[in-house]
């Protein structure tokens, strides 16, 4: 069942348009990732499936039912059975982490009997039920977002929207969250929208993911189909490709394709980066800077030789 329909969306602010006839379909239990450069538009996508900004033209479906088509049906965020978890986690600083997440069964007129049990069945899950007596202020990075997400699926929403949730966490702890909140999600089978400029975080979490660029959602599909076959130029240099000129047309081969040490290219050695695992080696070729990995640093300056695996031609 599709839960989240989106026709032809569209938003400006002043002449700037931001939006430019969006069109997308969520289904079910699904978990669909918007990816993009920061400042594209995606937090204002997420603000009018929520009902927080109204489009100039457009309709949203959700969960079948009409709530917005720009024109005289307009359905208030509270309506709209959501949960929102935002950058900032916009959690209540004088409230317990208890009645943070508490508060929208609170303003549903839930039972105390039923917010109690709602929401140390929803701690439990998140792994936070010996901090719900603490304020925001005394939690970790981690824990506020586990609390904020705890208060976005409380009411178990019929969809969940997050912006950028995992941005303000430690490096260190970053990718066991979002193991952790993938697997909780699908448990719960959720449906979820989220929105990320890390392309790390889009291809680790996405069932399938769109690339917003220019306003505009150049490409949607499963992570692995995305990364392995670009559309356009455009998504190529987002999504990291190395892109050359040959013959009146554009290339894309991205730095794992690249083979140092033989190869009929030749180039030139500006620098190499360390990153852990691998060696990232800039090489200067045919006026182009191009990126490979490779198992050891290469000496700045060194003349190189390189084969490429797979090329692919763009648009």
């Amino acid at each position: 069942m599709c839960m989240l329909n989106v026709i032809n969306i569209s938003k400006s602010f002043g002449d700037l348009e931001v939006l430019k006839g969006l069109s997308v379909n969520v289904e079910s239990a699904e978990l669909f990732v918007i990816l993009g450069p920061s400042g594209g538009g995606k937090t204002t996508f997420l603000n009018i499936v929520a009902g927080l900004l109204r489009p100039e033209s457009g309709e949203i479906y959700i969960a079948g039912r009409l709530v917005e088509n720009s024109r005289d049906i307009y359905t208030p965020p509270e309506r709209r059975n959501i949960g929102y978890v935002f950058q900032s986690y916009a959690l209540y600083p004088h409230m317990t982490a208890y009645d943070n997440i508490a508060f929208p069964l609170k303003m549903a007129r839930w039972s105390k009997k039923d917010i109690d049990k709602a929401v140390k069945e929803v701690a439990e899950m998140l792994n936070i039920r010996d901090v719900l007596h603490k304020k925001p202020a005394q939690l970790s990075g981690g824990q506020r977002q586990r609390v904020a997400i705890a208060r976005a699926i409380v009411k178990r929403p019929t969809l969940l929207l997050m912006d950028e949730p995992f941005s303000n966490i430690d490096p260190v702890l970053r990718e066991n969250v979002r193991v952790e909140i993938k697997r909780l999600l699908k448990d719960l089978g959720i449906t979820t929208l989220m929105v990320t400029h890390d392309r790390e975080e889009a291809y680790s979490l996405a069932d399938r993911l769109s690339v917003l660029i220019d306003g505009r959602f150049a490409q949607i599909g499963r992570p692995d189909e995305v990364y392995s076959a670009p559309c356009c130029v455009e998504v190529a240099r987002f999504l990291g490709y190395n892109l050359v000129s040959a013959d009146g047309s554009s290339l894309g081969f991205r730095a794992e394709d690249v083979e140092i040490g033989g190869g009929d290219l030749s180039g030139e050695v500006l620098s190499s980066e360390y990153k852990g695992r691998y060696w990232v080696v800039y090489i200067k070729y045919n006026g182009y800077v191009i990126k490979a990995y490779h198992d050891a640093p290469i000496k700045e300056g060194a003349k190189v030789k390189f084969s490429i695996r797979r090329v692919l031609e763009m648009r």
